[in-house]
């Protein structure tokens, strides 16, 4: 039986939170106040790495004017002198079991917790002698205190539960930090590591960074100095940028098909760049240009859009209008660097070739393989010609940055990822929900409709489906065509405004996400960010799901994803785990981060020297220490 609806039921009124609460760790504003010194420190079990980012960190620093000071954190004064701490035997040691196991809320002997409020009291005054040097050199240059290692360090080599007396003097000391920064030295397949500490010990600090604040992951498999650049980029970030005369701000332009405010043609990718633009606009005078039924402009949230007229072409002849008029209009619009969101089908409009400002390319899509196999119409052709004439691009996620550095070896391609907003996970809700969720446009076979409603006739689980999302009125003739003359519990909402979606994720069991191709899946963090497990097919650009909650299937394997989805239809305990990992795993994408990853990149091409715009080289090479 399908039904075709128009809503839900009204939203009940939000839970509110008790004082105190917040996501994300510990409260408490970072720093110590206006101008003073930022406090960075560099966590993990590779001592030899963290030591050896410390150093190099500081001399990039200094080159930039900053004053620097830096704080060994390996141990208090007592560890540094007696370099074996006391510890408790594990189970399975040799001479039996220790306290730990008859009292594993103790965690260790009390010489073990006493020396764990020795350590944290000992950081906290190395930390304030730095501050107080630094201050007294700095003469009015930006100052930074780093420390090698830090409160992360603490909580994973004393094993301290959370919620414990020590385990909160460290949790209060990390939430006085500006920046953490975790650099991941990748272990072999083996578990053993070529050359860094074991997995367990990796575990246990990515465990504990998930409940600090301002911790952020460096990837290990970069060349040396693409690390330090990167925790470098980190540093700077958290730099306030001094204000700007409103007579000398740089332009900044920014290019997207797509408009958030138009819901006829809206996607993810509007959305970022609606984000990206409203922070930009705290810094710069930015422009989009962007598609509409009519032309001209208007001003919204500090960001002024101009509109091309060639909504009323159609979605198809449209956006071959759009990318035919926009080097034509990059020519009349001023601007020191322009953001270039690429426009299916043939992606780059050449733009590097006819602005003498940098251009940056953002790659939201990456179709022309996808339309290939869909049409059989070369479209790749003109996009691997167009990727090379870039220097820097913009993908948003791992698979597609390998793939544009294979076509375009010369650029400087970064990863940047969609954002959510942060939310609290609710625990009574975990596991929770009503029906399975698919939440996208109406786009039979992008999305993997067809897919869908084949696993879901197949497996018949004991739950609703529920199709949200709008698209043209062939694709929905389309769907309706798919749905005639099955009897299934399907129902159809069409477009979910922004009040409905929330419900829509907040009320659903899991989402399912079946689609033949996808560079991000914007939804599936979303729906991560409530607690909602996502299930979906074992796509490359989707494997940074992997751990946070996801359920994947062979690609295309319509009799696996039918099982998967009964199975979570019936199981609310699976769910509920699942779920608590995605929401763990969705803090890690906040829209503050990825902003702040677009304003580094501008910074860096508006106004840092000739030398900062070239694009780094030896990116293949891993970071290796020397033990």
């Amino acid at each position: 039986m399908t039904r075709f609806v128009s809503g839900l039921p009204p939203d009940p009124p939000p839970a509110v939170p008790p004082d105190g609460a917040a996501a994300g760790g510990t409260a408490g504003a970072p720093g110590g106040g206006p101008g003073a010194p930022l406090l960075v420190a560099v966590s993990g079990p590779d001592r030899t790495g963290t030591s050896w980012l410390v150093r190099a960190l500081a001399v990039l620093l200094r080159q930039r004017g900053f004053a620097v000071a830096t704080v060994r954190g390996h141990g208090c004064a007592i560890c540094r002198r007696f370099p074996v701490p006391p510890r408790v035997r594990d189970e399975g040691e040799p001479g039996g079991p220790g306290r730990r196991d008859r009292h594993p809320e103790r965690r260790g002997s009390w010489s073990r917790r006493a020396h764990a409020y020795v350590d944290v009291g000992d950081l906290n005054v190395r930390i304030l002698a730095a501050r107080l040097f630094v201050r007294a050199v700095a003469g009015g240059r930006t100052a930074v205190v780093l420390t090698d290692q830090g409160p992360l360090d603490g909580l994973v080599r004393f094993g301290l539960p959370p919620g414990r007396g020590a385990a909160r003097r460290f949790a209060a000391t990390a939430g006085r930090y500006d920046l953490t920064l975790l650099p991941e030295t990748l272990p072999g397949l083996d578990g053993k590591g070529s050359a860094g500490p074991p997995p367990a010990w990796w575990a246990r600090h990515r465990g504990w960074a998930a409940r600090l604040p301002r911790t952020v992951r460096l990837d290990g498999a970069d060349a040396p100095t693409a690390v330090a650049e990167a925790a470098l980029e980190q540093v700077l970030r958290r730099v306030p940028p001094e204000p700007a005369d409103p007579g000398t701000r740089k332009r900044v332009a920014v290019s997207i098909y797509e408009d958030a405010e138009n819901s006829d043609h809206r996607g993810g990718g509007a959305l970022v760049v609606d984000r990206m633009a409203r922070r930009l606009a705290e810094h710069y005078e930015v422009t989009v240009v962007t598609a509409g039924r009519s032309g001209g402009s208007v001003l919204r949230h500090g960001v002024r859009y101009v509109r091309l007229p060639v909504g009323r072409a159609g979605p198809r002849a449209g956006r071959l209008l759009f990318q035919v008029l926009l080097p034509l209009v990059a020519r009349r619009v001023p601007h020191d660097v322009w953001l270039e969101s690429f426009t299916p089908p043939f992606s780059t409009s050449f733009l590097p070739l006819v602005s003498r400002a940098p251009v940056v390319g953002i790659d939201q899509d990456c179709g022309a393989e996808a339309l290939w196999r869909r049409y059989h119409v070369p479209f790749f052709l003109v996009e691997r010609i167009g990727l090379r004439c870039y220097r820097h691009i913009v993908v948003m996620n791992e698979a597609d940055g390998s793939a544009v550095r294979r076509l375009s070896p010369h650029a400087d391609v970064q990863v940047i990822a969609s954002g959510v907003e942060p939310r609290q996970l609710d625990d009574a809700r975990l596991g929770s929900g009503d029906f399975i969720l698919f939440l996208g446009p109406i786009d039979t076979w992008s999305t993997g409709l067809d897919l869908l409603l084949d696993a879901y006739e197949t497996a018949r689980p004991p739950m609703e489906l529920v199709l949200a999302g709008a698209g043209t009125p062939a694709e929905e003739r389309r769907l309706g065509h798919l749905l005639a003359g099955r009897d299934l519990t399907v129902r159809v909402l069409g477009y979910a405004d922004e009040d409905l979606k929330r419900r829509l994720l907040r009320d659903s069991a899991f989402l399912v996400l079946p689609s033949r191709h996808e560079t991000f899946g914007l939804v599936a963090l979303e729906a991560m960010s409530y607690g909602k497990p996502v299930l979906h097919f074992d796509l490359p650009a989707l494997r940074w799901m992997r751990g946070g909650g996801d359920v994947t299937v062979p690609p295309f394997d319509t009799t696996a994803f039918g099982e998967r989805m009964r199975a979570l239809a019936t199981d609310p305990a699976l769910r509920g785990r699942l779920g608590r990992q995605a929401g763990l795993a969705a803090q890690h994408y906040t829209w503050d981060e990825m902003t702040d990853r677009y304003l580094a990149l501008t910074r860096r091409l508006v106004e840092g020297p000739r030398g900062a715009r070239r694009p780094r080289k030896d990116r293949r090479a891993r970071w290796q220490t020397i033990r």
